[in-house]
């Protein structure tokens, strides 16, 4: 049924166009353009802010069967270094020369749900009612999923394309909050009067190697990425900012967590007589879908039947899966192959690429055939 070739041509199109996060538009027209050669009438909604366009929806009708809607979805953004990638296919894996990341997180769920839809037009195979939402801008705080209107994701349950291994079921991710802090000491001359200033990169860097940072217990993890400040080598650093996140199951721990960072930057900072200026945002929630579910059911008898023993999973990561969640929508993630994802070494097995994209096609059958046995 799948077009192994085609599949793999197509993700290969979709890897070398560039599409980090807010610059998505050359991707979602490539897209479009697809969708509109299949007979269907997608629609770009959505556009958040700062960005290039918005994201793209498709609406199919079942065919031969009346039961619950589901969407399918993947994200079309990459994170940096992802412009001007150069493939490498040998012994039977796709990955970037190593100056970039591929990109198969998440051209290979975009790939996978294009040739599903090529399989169920030129087959006339029964399905569900689908809903099909390519996002942008999922990488920065899946801020393009957030930017749809609630009222135009229609679905009684979601499939989100946005892991790696083709076992694995995720019924649970966790809340996420971002913590930003400005540490404010006073400039001076670091050669004739470095006395007279207080040193804010000092102080930053005291606060972080108190914190303690990774995985903190099974259900939280805390990083800091991103420091920037200073101006100069012979001036005293007045301003330095600070990003980090954590993330948990646990509501009740990531709060504890949060707080715990913010008392030790303030701390640090006084004691230094610099400021701290801290600012704290909700990004997402976290979700967990009952075994029992519809859609986890469903899923694994999709992976069972080919051939394969699922694994059902939490994730530390978070996803458009959340956000769904969150609207109302039971929704699951499942992986098509992408593996090393975030870095230059991300690569993805072409076997597995065909066999995550079956496993989604067994996943429309089984709800097919669900419908038929129901009353």
């Amino acid at each position: 049924m799948i077009n192994p070739k085609r599949l793999i041509n197509t993700f290969k199109k979709l890897v070398r166009i560039d599409s980090l996060s807010l610059k998505e538009g050359k991707i979602i027209g490539f897209i479009n353009k697809e969708l509109k050669k299949m007979g269907l009438k997608p629609r770009i909604t959505g556009r958040p802010n700062g960005g290039e366009c918005g994201s793209l929806i498709v609406d199919l009708p079942g065919r031969g069967c009346k039961g619950p809607r589901i969407l399918l979805n993947a994200h079309v953004d990459t994170v940096s270094p992802g412009n001007a990638v150069q493939l490498v296919d040998r012994k039977g894996f796709i990955r970037s020369n190593g100056k970039t990341i591929l990109g198969a997180d998440n051209k290979a769920g975009v790939a996978a749900i294009l040739e599903i839809l090529k399989v169920l037009k030129e087959s006339k195979l029964s399905h569900p009612p689908l809903q099909i939402v390519f996002t942008v801008a999922e990488e920065i705080g899946l801020i393009g999923v957030k930017a749809l209107d609630k009222k135009g994701l229609k679905a009684d349950f979601a499939v989100v394309l946005d892991g790696g291994d083709i076992d694995k079921i995720i019924y649970k991710a966790p809340s996420q909050i971002n913590i930003s802090a400005k540490i404010i000491g006073r400039a001076a001359h670091a050669g004739i009067h470095p006395e007279d200033g207080i040193h804010a990169i000092k102080a930053a860097s005291e606060a972080v190697a108190k914190m303690k940072l990774g995985r903190i217990d099974s259900e939280t993890t805390t990083n800091i990425g991103i420091i920037q400040g200073g101006t100069a080598t012979n001036i005293i650093p007045d301003e330095v900012e600070l990003k980090g996140e954590a993330r948990s199951h646990s509501k009740q721990k990531l709060h504890r967590q949060i707080r715990c960072m913010r008392r030790i930057l303030e701390k640090t900072a006084a004691k230094r007589k610099a400021k701290a200026v801290i600012a704290a945002q909700e990004m997402y929630n976290a979700f967990e879908i009952n075994r029992s579910n519809y859609i986890l059911q469903v899923a694994l008898r999709a992976v069972k039947q080919a051939g394969i023993t699922p694994v059902i999973e939490q994730t530390g990561g978070g996803s458009d899966a959340n956000i769904f969640n969150a609207r109302g929508i039971p929704s699951i993630i499942m992986g098509v192959g992408a593996d090393r994802v975030h870095t230059t070494n991300e690569r993805i097995k072409k076997r597995d690429l065909i066999k995550g994209t079956e496993i989604i096609l067994n996943l429309l059958k089984e709800c097919r055939l669900l419908c038929a046995q129901s009353p």
